[in-house]
């Protein structure tokens, strides 16, 4: 079998949410633990079939960092498609359902825990390599992007492609 796709046989795609979780109250933003020394990342994880990027994002996020979300916004949509298949990363804008919720310490196989941070914290963990520091600098980039007014897009411009038109209810 060719490893490259073609009209007929459709494009195998990967898709993926993550989540910037941002605490209401204390400003602080929401970083995962991740297992196999990874270091610290954002709340996220792949979209199974017949599932969404919006149930996997909450999913996700209460599995790696046992927080409750709400979903706010989004940041950013990224897609790509290539000669052997392609990926699609959601990445949302987020805050705790719960404000006194406190995020997961009992490391499990889906993160080692996870914790409230400054952007000064992430910004420290960003010199340090895996399992201490950051697995990317992903969460750092996001923080001071939000923390410097950054754009967050209404949820409803990512739809599923069997909603009605605007417009047609």
């Amino acid at each position: 079998m060719s490893s490259r796709w073609d009209r007929k046989m459709g494009c195998p795609m990967h898709c993926f949410s993550l989540v910037v979780c941002r605490h209401p109250e204390t400003k602080l933003w929401l970083a995962v633990n991740e297992t196999k020394n990874r270091g610290w990342w954002l709340p996220g994880g792949f979209v199974e079939c017949g599932d969404d990027h919006f149930s996997t994002a909450i999913r996700e996020t209460i599995e790696e960092a046992g927080i409750d979300i709400t979903l706010k916004g989004i940041l950013r949509i990224e897609n790509s498609m290539r000669k052997h298949g392609g990926r699609q990363r959601a990445i949302f804008y987020a805050e705790p359902s719960d404000p006194t919720q406190q995020p997961k310490e009992t490391p499990d196989n889906e993160s080692l825990g996870a914790a409230w941070m400054s952007l000064e914290q992430l910004l420290e963990k960003n010199r340090l390599q895996p399992p201490e520091g950051l697995r990317g600098s992903e969460l750092v980039d996001w923080a001071s992007y939000i923390e410097k007014g950054g754009t967050i897009y209404p949820l409803d411009i990512f739809v599923n492609s069997e909603s009605s038109p605007v417009g047609n209810g």
